[in-house]
């Protein structure tokens, strides 16, 4: 059976203790336990075997705060974004903990340090340095558990490929547009660019301008309010233009701190808590602008911290 584990008869299987000294499974891995599975462990668990995690590129880590800022945004309230973080997928075939690089999840109440129990609305996985054969064995894994939708975006190709159970799997190339999945229409987005997947600068376009244009609406409807209630216009000035000042303050600069901390943590920069909190007291959307490009390309945390100041 495939992925089954191969039992011996004279022994117990050997799945603890030095890797080296484990048995392997049926694809030549060697065996694990969830055990393996800690916090900033190297290793995932399929069915059993133990697969080693990639290596993350830069380029996987811009596309990752792309997408996270990107469902940060549009994702509709009691949905809560996932990244990186283990997902119980145990079956007959054995006992699984996979982590997708990024997933939508609704109302999710998860223990800090445990793995996810449950089954997310979206999961995307990121191919920069996976296998082939192992991320199509990750994803087929996820729609065996009625994962329905799972979207693998292709850095080198730059192209995003949905795969939904029971349906062929249908790719999206550059000059075509990605349809957005209905938990992400907050603001009423409905598909973006494939371009914009691997490009922060496009990709603001349907962030920070998408969160703009939404705030002035928002300002607009609250000034005719309030203008209209008090029969002044100057009322009625004054609520648009409080409302347009802070739908854009505290929307734009908000997702822009959102997104930063999330690539910061994407990276795997520790950076200290005063510097949280200025990222996230920042009203200034340039500033913050100007720090999310730094924490893309800054080659350690002691190199972002120091160019927030230049």
């Amino acid at each position: 059976m495939d992925g089954a584990i191969l039992s011996q008869p004279d022994r117990p299987l050997v799945r603890t203790g030095p890797i080296a000294q484990r048995d392997r499974g049926p694809n030549g891995r060697p065996l694990g336990t969830p055990d393996d599975c800690y916090e900033d462990s190297p290793w995932e668990l399929h069915r059993g075997e133990l697969v080693e995690r990639p290596v993350s590129y830069d380029i996987h880590a811009v596309v990752m705060g792309i997408l996270t800022a990107l469902f940060h945004v549009h994702a509709r309230d009691g949905y809560t974004i996932m990244d990186d973080i283990d997902c119980v997928l145990d079956d007959d075939l054995g006992e699984s903990r996979r982590a997708p690089d990024v997933a939508i999840v609704h109302q999710l109440e998860n223990p800090k340090g445990e793995a996810y129990r449950g089954i997310p609305v979206l999961a995307v996985e990121i191919r920069a340095t996976q296998r082939k054969k192992h991320l199509e064995e990750k994803v087929a894994l996820y729609i065996d558990h009625d994962w329905p939708t799972v979207w693998l975006v292709h850095t080198e190709g730059r192209k995003v490929e949905v795969v939904k159970k029971g349906l062929a799997s249908v790719v999206y190339r550059i000059g075509t547009s990605v349809p957005m999945i209905p938990e992400l229409d907050k603001y009423g987005l409905s598909t973006v660019p494939v371009s914009a997947f691997f490009d922060d600068v496009e990709s603001s376009t349907y962030i920070d301008a998408w969160v703009k244009k939404r705030s002035f609406s928002d300002g607009r409807k609250k000034g005719l309010v309030d203008g209209r209630k008090k029969g002044l216009v100057d009322g009625h000035k004054k609520g648009i233009a409080d409302g347009h000042k802070k739908g854009i303050v505290d929307g734009r600069t908000r997702e822009r701190a959102r997104a930063l901390l999330d690539v910061l943590l994407v990276r795997g920069f520790d950076v200290p808590a005063n510097v949280r909190e200025r990222i996230t007291s920042c009203t200034d959307l340039d500033t913050l602008q100007r720090w999310f490009t730094s924490a893309l390309t800054a080659t350690n945390a002691h190199a972002f911290v120091k160019s927030l100041d230049e």
